[in-house]
């Protein structure tokens, strides 16, 4: 055995030694990070043996996270309170992600309830019910917009936050009918869209809807036709119950282009704020 084979590794034996390509290492060197001690003209390179010290705090940083110019510099200038600070940051970095989790649980959760609650819909049902507040996005849809590319553009615009965000979202999109509209019954202009949200404190503008006796009442979705139809049912529900409209009305899509392909199956609820006749 001769001293090269006893005081160096080859790129392959190194790169075993971590589990790790040998690109891996040809990486690392491009870049500057880490580099053979001896590379000869034939191009083979070989590493002394504390290079598989120095290797593991590289591989382990990286593993972190940490972008390879902070890998470098802190390799070049090893120190105690350095690498402490480097741990508190990923720490700090790490909690958030697990708080981001934790929430994408949770909608995620929130998401497989409401599609079981969709397979038990009744088209037509109505129910009389009293709902917490929630949260909103809502948006102005009263532009002069006549063309299909340009309400798929506001739409776009509305989605936009949910779409850049790291939080999972529902994507329940609907509209608000004013309650003048309702009383008027002018149901095809809608000037408002909105989006449920989970985590209010992730965005910004954020609207209540308030809490309070909801009537509601599932229709088929396919064309904004059926919403008077529905919204005519809920109308005289509203009357023969001795009840009365005191808020917007939301029309809420259950189902849409998220779980079919087929137009004619998408269904939405609308749900009138009421309260009873003094």
């Amino acid at each position: 055995m001769n001293k090269k084979t006893e005081m160096y590794f080859t790129i392959g034996e190194f790169a075993n030694l971590f589990g790790v390509s040998k690109q891996t290492l040809f990486y690392y060197e491009r870049n500057k990070i880490f580099e053979p001690d001896l590379v000869e003209e034939n191009g083979y390179r070989y590493y002394s043996l504390h290079k598989y010290y120095i290797f593991e705090v590289i591989i382990t940083l990286r593993k972190l996270g940490l972008p390879l110019q902070e890998i470098s510099d802190y390799v070049k200038n090893r120190d105690l309170d350095a690498l402490q600070a480097i741990f508190k940051k990923k720490l700090s970095e790490f909690e958030e992600e697990v708080q981001i989790l934790l929430k994408n649980k949770k909608n995620l959760q929130t998401k497989i309830s409401r599609l079981e609650q969709v397979k038990q819909i009744r088209i037509d049902k109505i129910t009389l019910e009293n709902v917490p507040k929630e949260y909103l996005i809502v948006d102005d849809f009263r532009k002069n917009t006549v063309s299909l590319k340009e309400k798929i553009g506001l739409v776009a615009k509305h989605n936009l936050p949910f779409a850049t965000s790291r939080i999972l979202n529902e994507y329940l999109m609907g509209y608000i009918l004013e309650k003048e509209q309702l009383l008027n019954n002018s149901y095809t202009n809608i000037n408002k869209i909105f989006t449920r949200i989970s985590e209010p404190t992730e965005y910004q503008n954020i609207t209540i809807k308030p809490a309070g006796l909801y009537a509601t009442i599932f229709t088929p979705d396919c064309c904004h036709a059926n919403y008077g139809k529905a919204i005519k049912k809920l109308k005289e529900f509203i009357e023969l119950n001795k009840l009365q409209i005191v808020g917007e009305g939301y029309i809420s899509q259950l189902r849409n282009h998220w779980s079919t392909a087929n137009p004619q199956e998408y269904v939405a609820q609308i749900a009138l704020q009421v309260d009873y006749l003094d």
